[in-house]
């Protein structure tokens, strides 16, 4: 996957988790083209990073227990290319991207 694969799936997850909408694992992972197994792997790295993503057995659905806001931005000289936002409450800095030429460049990042 490129990165920007990475950010629209990450993305769609944050939207469907937000919204109460995934469904069970099974439908989540199909509707994300990823094996189930897939999944569970992404859901757990994400947890490990701060994300409080839970599962509702009842509702069958994944939620986050407590508010979060998530907000990406993407540049390229002075151009804006792409902006990814959402959510309520701050976390962690989710990861650090490199920037493929010298340094690195925080291209992910969560904040108010």
């Amino acid at each position: 996957m490129n990165i920007f694969t990475d950010l629209f799936l990450l993305q769609r997850i944050d939207h469907l988790v937000r919204t109460r909408a995934t469904g069970t694992p099974q439908n989540l992972a199909d509707r994300l083209n990823i094996s189930e197994r897939n999944l569970y792997r992404l859901l757990g790295n994400l947890r490990n990073q701060g994300f409080p993503i839970a599962y509702d057995k009842h509702a069958d659905t994944y939620y986050y227990s407590e508010p979060v806001k998530i907000e990406f931005s993407i540049l390229v000289g002075k151009e804006n290319l792409m902006t990814i936002r959402g959510g309520e409450k701050k976390l962690d800095p989710f990861f650090r991207l490199p920037n493929f030429g010298s340094g690195e460049t925080d291209f992910c990042r969560v904040s108010d």
